[in-house]
């Protein structure tokens, strides 16, 4: 599969030339580099203004950067609360909603692995963003679906938490190892098996003749 260039968010796209090239300049630095080992000097040189072009649009490198990762978790959330519009049961829901991850981690791959080290980096690293609310909004919504099959009875004597924590770690490890192995396909169909998976488990159960499950 060839090589994807990254999509930067719709609010970020609406963006005048100047501010996309910083921000463009920005990202890839990060991506490469780190955040502490980004100067703002690289990154005005790479998107070919000046340090006063760079203030006009932004306060500091560190706004700079709380806009790249915040525009793609706005759209990413908005995105999901779309997806399910009209989608019944939750496991439709849990499908349509991986599938739309992955085409946002396809689309921005450079972001997502951006995102990725700031979460783990080490605290006194990162710069100030609220980690928090950006985690919540992505799995409230998930957690969601699992309170649906609670609900039904499917999921009874399981906390939704617990659920989407584990649905969570499946579907992101999918996503890291593409962070590692760019030529991997976060495919649909990729999406609807681990969904099933995690519904249904590994373990295919043969039913003998005349048998009842």
């Amino acid at each position: 599969m060839p090589a994807k260039m990254d999509r930067i968010p719709d609010e970020v796209s609406t963006a005048n030339e100047a501010e996309k090239r910083l921000l463009a300049s920005a990202l890839g630095l990060f991506s490469e580099k780190g955040y502490e080992g980004t100067s703002i000097r690289e990154i005005i040189e790479r998107a070919g203004v000046t340090r006063p072009v760079l203030y006009y649009y932004f306060e500091n490198k560190e706004h700079l950067f709380r806009r790249l990762v915040e525009s793609w978790f706005a759209e990413l959330v908005e995105d999901m609360d779309r997806v399910q519009v009209g989608v019944v049961g939750y496991r439709e829901r849990l499908k349509v909603l991986i599938w739309n991850i992955f085409e946002h981690a396809e689309g921005s791959p450079t972001v997502v692995r951006l995102i990725f080290h700031t979460f783990f980096a080490p605290r006194h690293q990162a710069p100030k963003l609220d980690k928090d609310a950006l985690w919540e909004s992505r799995f409230t919504r998930i957690k969601s679906i699992m309170q649906e099959g609670v609900e039904s009875g499917d999921f009874a004597g399981h906390d939704p938490d617990t659920l989407a924590m584990t649905f969570c770690g499946m579907m992101d490890m999918h996503i890291m190892t593409k962070i590692n192995r760019p030529h991997m396909e976060l495919s649909k169909e990729l999406g609807e098996t681990i969904v099933d998976i995690f519904l249904d488990g590994a373990r295919t159960r043969v039913t003998e003749p005349g048998a009842v499950e």
